[in-house]
């Protein structure tokens, strides 16, 4: 039985130098019912011919070019709203799959709407680094939304989904990168589960496209820490919406984080805070959590008296 459709969600932007190395991982899948949706974003190295090489080749490869550069994550909702598999893989172009990724993979989500596994860093010579993706925070199977609000485990390159899941992600907040964004609505419409086998050669090098950070200057000048506060609030919001306020734990927390914000103390939070810290932050490796938990005592009125770059509401980027 061939199973399922998987699309394959390939985002490329000048990545010649890794490319070949990539698509062959991708052909050399032990799963055989797939496309490959690769998607060029204004490329103005060899990376397109690169592409309509392989499109030559392989009937299963489709090529496409955007009109103007639109930055990674614009570029993968590109890619995926092409694919027309059951199930979606995204991709990067300078990483290495495993032979057997996407048919354990599928395997393994069952009934769920999201599956992810670990993944191997590499150097830009292919090098292990032997630190896994699972040795910088803990992976978690979960149908629990709230450990989304502050951290992240499921990277775009180790997931497969369910394509339903489509129909809520576009376009992406600004709070969120697509894959924590996407793993946040697995969370609420089926679950997501974890496979702890390293299935990707991850590669990190000075060049990584899908590494750089949002264009949101006006966010970056109020200071980096004032910037994860922002962010955690707008995503509290977002998650909020995407349960439509049936979260009685996020409504809550929701609440205490915007009281805070005309509060010159905030004793509630704080409590809050701590009393919950390891299923806020369940993600995170550190256990720590009296001294994190105080810092939310200070409320924003206070802050302002003392940070240039505590935000207000009038500072908010759309």
């Amino acid at each position: 039985m061939a199973g399922p459709l998987i699309s394959i969600a390939l985002c490329t932007y000048n990545g010649e130098r890794f490319l070949r190395e990539q698509m062959d991982s991708l052909l050399g899948q032990t799963y055989a019912n797939l496309e490959i949706v690769c998607v060029d974003d204004c490329s103005s190295d060899g990376t397109l011919g690169i592409l309509r090489e392989y499109e030559s080749r392989d009937r299963r490869i489709s090529v496409h070019r955007n009109s103007s550069n639109l930055g990674f994550r614009k570029n993968f909702e590109v890619a995926m709203s092409l694919c027309r598999g059951d199930l979606i893989a995204p991709c990067d172009q300078d990483d290495i799959w495993h032979a057997e990724k996407l048919e354990l993979l599928q395997q393994v989500i069952g009934n769920r709407a999201m599956v992810y596994c670990d993944s191997d860093i590499i150097d830009e010579h292919g090098c292990s680094q032997n630190r896994p993706m699972s040795s910088r925070c803990n992976m978690v199977s979960t149908n629990d939304v709230v450990v989304f609000v502050a951290a992240n485990c499921v990277a775009g390159h180790a997931m497969l989904f369910r394509r339903e899941l489509l129909a809520r992600a576009f376009p992406v907040p600004d709070c969120f990168y697509y894959d924590w964004w996407l793993a946040a609505i697995a969370a609420t419409r089926g679950g997501v589960v974890y496979l702890d086998r390293m299935l990707v050669k991850y590669r990190l090098h000075d060049t990584n496209v899908t590494n750089v950070l949002r264009e949101q200057p006006a966010k970056r000048r109020r200071g980096r820490r004032e910037a994860r506060l922002f962010d955690f609030r707008l995503r509290l919001d977002e998650l909020v919406s995407l349960e439509e306020g049936r979260n009685s734990f996020l409504v809550r927390m929701r609440d205490l984080w915007r009281a805070r914000e005309d509060q010159w103390f905030s004793f509630a939070l704080a409590v809050f805070m701590y009393r919950h810290w390891r299923r806020i932050h369940a993600i995170r490796k550190s256990k720590a959590r009296l001294w994190p938990a105080l810092r939310f005592c200070a409320g924003l009125k206070l802050k302002r008296l003392t940070s240039p770059h505590a935000y207000r509401d009038d500072q908010a980027v759309p």
